[in-house]
């Protein structure tokens, strides 16, 4: 999924489906952390990638709770 499909598919989402991909993508930085710590994985790509989508899901998290608290 290109990062352009991927910001239009988390502004479609609320706030409540927001959190539910945010512990996702915390659990799957998690387990690429592990991963890359015992070598098993050999790109470190999935580590900046896991960040940056943890951000832009934080970002749209306060752009609605801003929305909705006025």
């Amino acid at each position: 999924m290109s990062r352009r499909e991927d910001r239009a598919a988390l502004e479609d989402l609320g706030l409540v489906e927001l959190q539910r991909e945010l512990t996702e993508a915390r659990t799957e930085l998690f387990e690429n952390r592990i991963r890359y710590a015992t070598r098993n994985l050999d790109n470190p790509e999935p580590l900046r990638k896991g960040r940056k989508k943890i951000a832009r899901i934080l970002t749209y998290m306060t752009a609605r709770e801003r929305a909705e608290g006025g």
